[in-house]
């Protein structure tokens, strides 16, 4: 059974071919292939008191998350990490995964909470976002009683001012943030969050919004090719999430990372835009007030005070598309209690 499923791991990852689905069960959990690259492990014993999801591959050029998870699995099977929690482990996007891009036709993780729909010609990403919500509701479903988790693991494509961050999903009202879950980014190495503003297409918005889970996007580090990754550098992040798993102890910090409250979304709404952000442009990046960022025939945006700050800048986006989010940093009094 376990050079089974490491063969499994393998296949899908190295060898770069596909499988069927198939059934496990051991002595310490069962083991079902709930779709392609869709993997749910129950644990036998006594459980804890979470539901907890982790998905990678989103983008299929990040992979390090594709290598780190592989790893999880493995440990699993070979009793190295016995799980005292469900968990639900996904890889995404396969086909690019295999091609060794971030998608194939448009971008997976601008396809959730229904956007799919969106998306009448697209055969690839599409189908494979409804499928991935399908799985993601099926699995907490089962799970009333328990804590809902959800890390949706990255890596960026660009430099970025803090190599480890996290994207906090825009919470619907009645939520509130999870003190909790920053001491833990804090823990994990993570040294910056971006507290969004509105409503996202991304995975981690779907689980957080139709799930009231605690549902995060981890940007870890840079995108490099299979094989490539230095270890080392995600060793707290995967201590923590391997922790919460076997239910170990985790030393909480007292500090917190940086707070960053996006205050807009940057969109180009017509070919004639204009991007002022050079490709070059690292994450955290700060402004002056009256710099101008972006502009068009429809909107042009100066910076509104000193430290504004950009995330995500691309200024190759098709129409309609976001080009960066503009932040200003938070104290943490403004949002916890």
């Amino acid at each position: 059974m376990q050079a089974y499923l490491k063969n499994l791991i393998q296949t899908l990852v190295v060898d770069k071919k596909k499988i069927g689905p198939f059934e496990l069960v051991s002595k310490n959990f069962q083991l079902k292939s709930v779709d392609e690259g869709i993997y749910e492990f129950t644990p036998l014993g006594k459980t804890s008191d979470c539901a907890y999801v982790f998905s990678c591959g989103i983008h299929g050029n990040e992979t390090a998350p594709i290598e780190i998870i592989s790893d999880m699995i493995n440990d699993i099977v070979d009793g190295e990490l016995i799980l005292k929690n469900p968990i639900l482990f996904i890889f995404g996007h396969i086909d690019a995964m295999i091609a060794e891009t971030r998608f194939v036709e448009d971008n997976l993780n601008r396809m959730f909470s229904g956007a799919h729909r969106n998306y009448p010609e697209n055969k690839l990403e599409a189908p494979r976002a409804l499928v991935i919500e399908k799985s993601i509701t099926s699995f907490f479903t089962r799970y009333p009683n328990l804590r809902r988790v959800h890390y949706d693991l990255h890596t960026a494509i660009r430099a970025s001012k803090y190599r480890k961050f996290a994207v906090y999903p825009f919470l619907k009202p009645g939520r509130s943030y999870s003190e909790r879950q920053l001491r833990l980014f804090s823990a994990m190495g993570i040294e910056a969050v971006l507290l969004m503003h509105k409503f996202s297409p991304t995975l981690s918005y779907f689980s957080s919004t139709t799930h009231d889970a605690d549902s995060f996007t981890l940007e870890l580090g840079k995108v490099e090719k299979f094989g490539r990754n230095n270890r080392k550098d995600f060793s707290e992040t995967e201590l923590v999430l391997r922790s919460l798993l076997s239910g170990a102890e985790i030393k909480m910090p007292n500090s917190l990372p940086l707070l960053c409250q996006v205050k807009k979304e940057l969109i180009r709404h017509h070919e004639d835009y204009q991007f002022y952000i050079a490709d070059d442009t690292a994450n955290f990046t700060r402004y002056k007030m009256g710099e101008v960022l972006a502009s068009d025939s429809e909107e042009t945006y100066r910076v509104q005070e000193n430290g504004e700050m950009i995330a995500f800048p691309n200024g190759k986006v098709k129409v309609g598309q976001r080009s960066g989010l503009v932040m200003i940093e938070i104290l943490p009094h403004e949002i916890l209690p």
